[in-house]
């Protein structure tokens, strides 16, 4: 700011006659006015971000795309979706509008379900599932119903948080509402830390 006071020099020769006829008071605002504008001018650039926030972009984006996970010798796990976005450095993969389901040897359906949203570890098969989300175990005869799910895939687990309310609606009707619910596929026992609602009868 102090440069551009210093550069700034009066004309000489015959051109400055009309800076001659103007005031001292004239030129005196006219330089208040610019040194003004100038400050302005630093003030605006000071408050600009240095940097724009960076967006991740995945490795591969996928539409309408089914996703297969499984090792081998396990039953693998089908999934469809709307869309899927898979991001390797962070083993990844990102799903909207997913459907999943999961066959034994023989093709009969063990599990099947759905979610609007899903993060799912690329590595390990463990996933959190989001939103409108139903599970349906064929074996057992009953449907998971939430809006927040955890699936842990070596475990073969499904949990919830403490706080997260599910809903299990069994095949003859009956239903069972409660918090902090954890069923585990392969032993086939199913818990609530906190019970709201419902009577089991066998």
């Amino acid at each position: 700011m102090i440069g551009f006071l210093g550069n700034l020099r009066l004309p000489k020769g015959p051109r400055a006659g009309i800076l001659r006829t103007m005031s001292n008071k004239g030129f005196l605002g006219m330089i208040l006015a610019l040194f003004v504008l100038s400050l302005s001018s630093c003030s605006m650039e000071s408050q600009m971000p240095l940097s724009a926030k960076t967006y991740e972009f995945p490795d591969i984006s996928l539409i309408q795309a089914t996703y297969v996970l499984g090792r081998s010798g396990e039953s693998p796990l089908t999934i469809t979706a709307d869309e899927i976005a898979i991001f390797e450095k962070t083993n990844q993969a990102k799903l909207k509008g997913l459907q999943f389901s999961q066959l034994d040897q023989e093709g009969e359906v063990l599990l099947s379900g759905r979610a609007d949203l899903a993060t799912v570890n690329t590595k390990t098969y463990d996933a959190q599932l989001f939103g409108n989300i139903l599970v349906t175990q064929k074996e057992e005869d009953f449907t998971i119903e939430a809006e927040q799910l955890l699936w842990l895939h070596d475990e073969q687990i499904f949990q919830s948080t403490e706080e997260s309310p599910i809903r299990i609606l069994f095949d003859g009707g009956q239903t069972l509402e409660g918090r902090g619910f954890k069923g585990n596929l392969k032993t086939g026992t199913y818990e609530f830390t906190k019970q709201t609602q419902g009577v089991l009868l066998k």
